[in-house]
């Protein structure tokens, strides 16, 4: 599994901002216990780094709740696509040594596994664009399996025996653009045993992982790591299997915060000290690494050989990687040119919910403008229904739903979301009642938000019902024409899509378009316009559009966003706008 997170959290209330970095650590030490038990999470391990040095490293919170251990510097945990740069550097080390090319096809090196034929040249799929994702190759996830012994060769896990994943195979033309793919590391886990002779897990111990002085981790997950490893959980602060990984470069890592802390100042350069925390990789390699390759951005984030980078407006970079495996969460940012920056490892399935939000704020305590927001996340809905049903059952859930969001409206993080996650634990488990009791309460709560029914249809779907499943992929469509997935799930089942879109016509189209201004005294104002038979919001200041979707001559929403706005056109001379989310207008023209 993997996380690449391109939005950080939501900001909440303004917040005064702390100027030193004794704030700053004070503040994060006080916050991070809360999250903890707001998420359910049972243990973190912080290091906070300011100018190159250690400002804080400490363990919060539980390694093994049921045995009492507490998180320390030496717990071991899996960072998940965090194995990704650590991998790099085994590839980068054989680079350094001549014996592979960057820029060579990865075929030059391949005797024991060949990319499939396609409609595009194996040639442009390079050892350069495997590490930078841009060799335009499937499978961004990687399959995990329960018994080290029964996993799949990488021969046979690249060839798509992978819990029905698929074949590694080329899906876009190399070279082009940046496609996340878990599978190229697989390819590169590949090319490492066969140009080296030695196992991956080998290779990496004796020629990266033990040289860089990281003397608890490995990608070999053998009964000393497991001795020293944490527990991992699930979601809802559960325990949850230890996962096991064929494609070990993509996701396989295990490591402690001390380790960590060595492998991250052996990735910046520019630090005091880096000669002796890097003995492996000459610094114009390492250099190399944090460089954006070609066509590897997506949006501020761009993709070097193993690293990510996050591109601010202010000239501020931040590399680094993140990662997710079930029970696991992790992440380390670090503003290359001050060398200040983070790393975060935890043993809980909501762990991003400390993570995402730690990279936040040290984007807000780093920039240079005098106030910011909080980037903290409210408490979760989820995890406080999951405690009632625990304690209580499923009964009276709808009720209890009800009673807190009356209640307690700003206490908790009521968003759709939420109530999905919660769904699709039971679902996972194949609770196939429970999920689908907490999808219809979804749809309930928001009756615009086609992902909530796509969702409710899936649980109906497992739970036999097929004939609800089908109305509800159906509605789900119509609210989201785009939503490919209920297309797929309906042709499956042998259903037609065809004559499911509410059409308006165009006449009437061209009646709602134009400028509304708000009847509440503000100075706000909303755009419309009609192209191509659609109606679309408009921006004077901005380039995007946004399209509504029709499900009645006057009633629409915004597609994606399950927000529903309606026109009142009883007077067509004085079209009243209501919308639930921004108020009430009136057309002016």
């Amino acid at each position: 599994m993997f996380l690449v997170v391109f939005l950080v959290p939501t900001a909440l209330d303004a917040q005064e901002k702390p100027n030193s970095v004794e704030q700053f650590v004070e503040d994060i030490d006080k916050k991070i216990p809360q999250i903890l038990e707001d998420f359910s999470i049972p243990g973190a391990a912080l290091a906070i780094i300011e100018n190159g040095k250690i400002v804080l490293q400490k363990g919060y919170g539980f390694a093994d709740i049921e045995k009492g251990v507490k998180v320390d510097l030496q717990t071991g945990f899996n960072v998940g696509s965090i194995s990704k740069p650590v991998a790099a550097w085994g590839v980068m080390k054989l680079v350094h040594e001549g014996k592979i090319d960057l820029d060579s096809p990865v075929e030059k090196y391949l005797t024991r596994w060949h990319l499939p034929a396609s409609e595009f040249d194996s040639d442009e799929v390079t050892i350069r664009r495997l590490l930078s994702h841009t060799a335009g190759l499937s499978l961004p996830s990687v399959s995990a399996g329960l018994s080290y012994d029964n996993l799949p060769t990488i021969e046979a896990w690249l060839s798509g025996k992978n819990d029905g994943l698929g074949p590694v195979e080329i899906i876009r033309e190399p070279g082009t653009q940046w496609e996340y793919s878990g599978g190229g590391f697989g390819l590169l886990q590949l090319i490492i045993e066969e140009v080296s002779g030695q196992k991956f897990e080998d290779f990496m111990q004796s020629h990266i992982i033990d040289p860089l002085g990281m003397t608890n981790s490995s990608f070999k997950i053998d009964e000393e790591i497991l001795a020293q490893s944490a527990t991992p959980y699930d979601r809802f602060g559960k325990p949850t299997d230890f996962e096991l990984f064929t494609v070990q470069a993509a996701a396989g890592f295990q490591t402690t915060l001390e380790d960590f802390i060595r492998f991250a100042f052996a990735s910046l350069p520019q630090h005091k000290d880096h000669q002796k925390y890097n003995s492996v990789l000459p610094v114009e390699t390492v250099r190399q690494m944090m460089e954006p390759a070609p066509n590897s951005t997506i949006g501020g984030w761009k993709y070097g050989l193993g690293y990510q980078s996050v591109h601010m407006n202010d000239s501020r970079v931040f590399i680094g990687h993140s990662g997710s495996n079930i029970g696991w969460e992790a992440s380390f940012r670090i503003d290359a040119a001050t060398q200040t920056g983070f790393i975060i490892l935890t043993n809980g399935g909501a762990g991003g919910n400390l993570c995402n939000p730690m990279f936040c704020a040290l984007m807000n305590w780093t920039s240079t403008e005098s106030s910011v927001n909080d980037c903290w996340p409210m408490p979760s809905i989820a995890n406080k229904l999951y405690q009632i049903i625990d304690e209580k059952g499923m009964e009276d859930i709808a009720t209890a739903y009800a009673t807190l969001k009356q209640e307690q409206a700003d206490d908790y993080d009521f968003s759709e979301s939420q109530l999905n996650e919660l769904g699709y634990h039971y679902l996972a488990k194949k609770e196939y009642e429970n999920a689908v009791t907490i999808f219809k309460l979804n749809i309930d709560a928001f009756p615009y938000a086609y992902n909530a029914y796509d969702s409710y249809a899936e649980a109906l779907l497992a739970n036999g019902d097929r004939e609800e499943a089908v109305e509800n992929y159906k509605h789900s469509i119509q609210l989201n024409p785009e939503n490919d997935n209920g297309i797929k799930v309906l042709k499956r089942l042998g259903e037609s899509t065809a004559d499911i879109h509410f059409k308006v016509p165009i006449d009437h189209l061209k009646l709602l378009a134009g400028e509304y201004i708000s009847t509440s005294g503000t100075d706000k104002k909303i755009l419309y316009a009609v192209k191509n038979g659609e109606l679309l919001r408009t921006y004077k200041d901005r380039d995007n559009t946004i399209k509504l979707v029709p499900i009645s001559n006057n009633e629409f929403v915004y597609l994606g966003r399950g927000l529903y706005v309606v026109f009142d056109t009883r007077d067509p001379n004085a079209i009243i706008l209501k919308a639930p989310n921004e108020g009430e207008f009136k057309k002016v023209n």
